[in-house]
């Protein structure tokens, strides 16, 4: 192992011990997602990080079960983590923001308060940060090399963890192995959109969310249907496909009302698709609505 790299689940020592989500008949491992900040509670900020991790994240095949937001509060941030991770069917937990320079930025302080561990200054963390204020010293962006007291605040980070490559910011994420025998992990990360995305994309996935299986996903557009022509199939077919999950969408743009069907059996997913036009066919209902099939 290099020194000072994070283990992930697919070093070989992990693969070893293997979590047990990924197996065929085994439910995915699921995710669970915490996005801090005052400004998403007031209004102020549009979050993207939650959309943009429920999209990655589905598609690698680690879903995302539940969303939470929370306030910059280091006691409503503990509750949220400590519930997170207490849920043993959460296999990664991933909180996002509050772990910039300014006072207000507690997340760290919260997760060190949840996981009932030391709140310290990671000395990986400071290097980064020193590293980072040092480039801008050199580029004039700054009047010193020497990181501040507010720079230094954000390697305050609960003990224990490592932290993981941010090329877009100087705050360092940090991961938090929970469970070494099952592969459970709680990653904290920046919430500035594109630090967020960078960390996501180029380290989180790879290292931290593959082995996985995705999802089969079928979508058919019914152009100009009425919703509530469909709840009587849309019932019946959640009885005969118990493994296939349906969901109605109703126009957003355009006037095709979307029907999605999802699970982890292509070929189940696409019998129900054919029994939901089998139930939708008639004399003035054609068989075939125009399916769009995107299989994960």
């Amino acid at each position: 192992m290099v020194p000072g790299r994070v283990r992930t689940p697919h070093d070989s020592e992990s693969r070893r011990a293997g979590p047990v989500w990924h197996h065929r008949g085994m439910p995915l491992p699921e995710t669970l997602l915490i996005i801090v900040g005052d400004e998403l509670l007031g209004g102020f900020t549009t979050d993207v990080n939650g959309a943009l991790a429920a999209r990655r994240l589905f598609e690698a095949g680690y879903p995302v079960r539940r969303i939470e937001m929370v306030g910059d509060s280091v006691d409503d941030i503990a509750t949220t983590v400590r519930r997170a991770v207490e849920d043993p069917s959460a296999a990664r937990v991933i909180v996002s923001g509050g772990i910039g320079p300014t006072p207000d930025d507690r997340t760290h302080a919260a997760v060190a308060k949840a996981l009932g561990r030391e709140l310290v200054e990671d000395p990986a963390a400071l290097r980064h940060i020193e590293a980072m204020v040092a480039r801008m010293y050199a580029a004039g962006w700054v009047a010193s090399p020497v990181p501040t007291a507010a720079n230094r605040r954000m390697a305050r980070m609960a003990a224990g963890g490592r932290i993981l490559d941010n090329r877009r910011g100087m705050a360092p994420p940090l991961v938090i192995e929970l469970e070494a025998p099952r592969g459970r992990w709680l990653f904290v990360l920046p919430g500035v959109p594109r630090e967020f995305q960078a960390v996501l994309e180029e380290v989180l996935i790879p290292g931290f969310f593959s082995g996985s299986r995705a999802l089969t996903v079928v979508e058919s557009r019914y152009p100009g249907a009425i919703e509530a022509d469909f709840a009587e199939p849309m019932r019946r077919l959640e009885m005969e496909f118990p493994d296939v999950a349906v969901g109605s969408y109703p126009p957003q743009q355009g006037r095709d009302l979307v029907i999605r069907l999802r699970g982890e059996d292509p070929e189940r997913v696409r019998a129900a698709e054919q029994r939901l036009g089998e139930m939708r066919s008639g004399p003035d209902r054609p068989a075939s609505p125009g399916a769009v099939q995107r299989p994960r």
